[in-house]
């Protein structure tokens, strides 16, 4: 693997698309615990979901990250094995970022009904900072596109069956915790797949 990496860097191109795709990264973290937090005290609609309606409101917050973490954790030891596809991935990702900030700006809403919170320790140290709990960031559902990116860049068909398997398990979880409500999680794939074709055409490295 480090020598991949070695051979990687002596490619100028390389070099500069990786360091703008975490340069850019980096932006999101100074810039998000305002903005969430002006998200969370704003006015929204609140929908009336028939499938949340449906379902009880379960506190399930360790499946949820156990699933989370552990998928995101294996994928980037996945990636570090392939430094083109780690940096596609990584200009994806910063992306979908982009897109979720919009979309989250442009359609308000207020939490489901039964919402049962979500405290996620590795986004509050890092996107929403401590000063007050979010649960305004609904559309589009952050968790769903992560487990997209699972399942898109891991490199054999056995391990992206199993991230699908994984993906609607925790399809089903965020909407038992009542976090989000069933359009959210049904848009992430979209805007998550519309981030990666995006980056495969502008070809970044």
């Amino acid at each position: 693997m480090k020598q991949t990496w070695k051979t990687a860097f002596a490619d100028r191109s390389f070099t500069l698309s990786f360091l703008g795709a975490l340069a850019v990264f980096s932006i999101f973290p100074f810039k998000a615990d305002d903005y969430f937090q002006w998200i969370q005290l704003r006015d929204g609609i609140q929908w009336n979901d028939p499938i949340l309606n449906a379902l009880p409101a379960l506190n399930v917050s360790y499946p949820i990250f156990g699933i989370i973490y552990l998928s995101v954790i294996y994928l980037l030891y996945r990636l570090l094995q392939n430094p083109k596809r780690f940096v596609w991935f990584a200009w994806a990702f910063n992306v979908e970022t982009l897109f979720r900030f919009i979309c989250i700006y442009f359609v308000a809403l207020d939490p489901p009904a039964r919402l049962v919170d979500l405290h996620d320790p590795l986004a509050e140290m890092f996107i929403y900072g401590e000063n007050m709990a979010i649960t305004k960031d609904l559309f589009f559902s952050g968790h769903t596109a992560t487990m997209v990116f699972v399942c898109y860049f891991l490199p054999t068909t056995r391990e992206r069956r199993i991230a699908i398997g994984l993906s609607l398990l925790l399809v089903g979880l965020l909407l038992v915790q009542h976090v989000h409500y069933s359009l959210d999680v049904v848009a992430a794939p979209l805007f998550t797949l519309a981030a990666i074709w995006i980056i495969k055409r502008i070809r970044v490295i």
